[in-house]
Parts: structure tokens; sequence; C-alpha cells
């Protein structure tokens, strides 16, 4: 989510748009979305690793089920602030812009970056005892 954030400040500048107050909340709104993404999924395969299954099967069930609101409630997302984008005001033409540029990121870093991460690093998600009473 901070990369993301990083990014969009390269791209608004790339792009020539300019802070405005309304374009410096899109930090905020980012940090927001994709937050919640990366919690859904993250508990999602923490549930899945619980039930006994090993990391890889885990994270593709936990993509196949979560992995559809996630798509869901981004594109939404994006759709709403898409219309933004047709405004005639700069300031609310830059703010859709941009936001449809950083809720895509978002979402895709949920459901490219992550999973690999998650199971990269899966032996710290859990305590000791975690691992002994659920045999991870």
């Amino acid at each position: 989510v901070l990369v993301i954030i990083g990014i969009s400040s390269g791209l608004m500048y790339y792009l020539g748009i300019q802070y405005t107050p309304i374009t410096a909340t899109i930090g905020a709104l980012v940090l927001g979305m994709g937050v919640e993404m990366t919690i859904m999924l993250t508990e999602r395969y923490l549930e899945e690793r619980l039930m006994g299954k090993g990391k890889k099967e885990a994270m593709i069930h936990g993509v196949s089920t979560i992995g559809k609101a996630i798509v869901a409630s981004g594109l939404t997302t994006v759709g709403g602030f898409s219309v933004l984008m047709l405004s005639d005001f700069v300031i609310l033409k830059d703010f859709g812009l941009m936001t449809v540029i950083n809720i895509s990121l978002a979402l895709l870093s949920t459901l490219v970056v992550l999973p690999p991460v998650l199971v990269l690093f899966d032996r710290f998600l859990f305590s000791k005892k975690e691992k002994e009473i659920w045999d991870i």
C-alpha cells in the first residue's frame, strides 16, 4: 500500500497533475481500501491454514473465494470514481483519474503481490503455540 502511494506521487508528477486539497486525500483513500483488501485476503488465508490445508492449497482456495469479493469491491470503487473523470472541473477530473489508477494498483497488488508474500512468510504468521496446537 505504501509503495502504491509512492507510485501515485510519481504518476501525478509525470501526468502533470497538481497537488490540491482533494488530490492530497488520495493517499488516505488508497490506504483504507488497500488495507481492507489485504486484511480480507490475509484472514482468509489464515483460516484455510488453520483448517489444516497446505500453503499453496490455502492460498488458492482463499483467492478463489474471497478474491471474488475483493475484485467486486475494487471494481465497484473504480467504476464509481471513474465517473469523476467526465467532470468539467479539472480538480475533480484529476482526482477521479488518480483514484482509479491507485485503486486498480491496490487491487492488482492484493491479488498478484500479496499471495506469494504470504506463502513466503507463512512461518512468521503463527506463534509457536499456534503451530503446536494446530499442527501447522
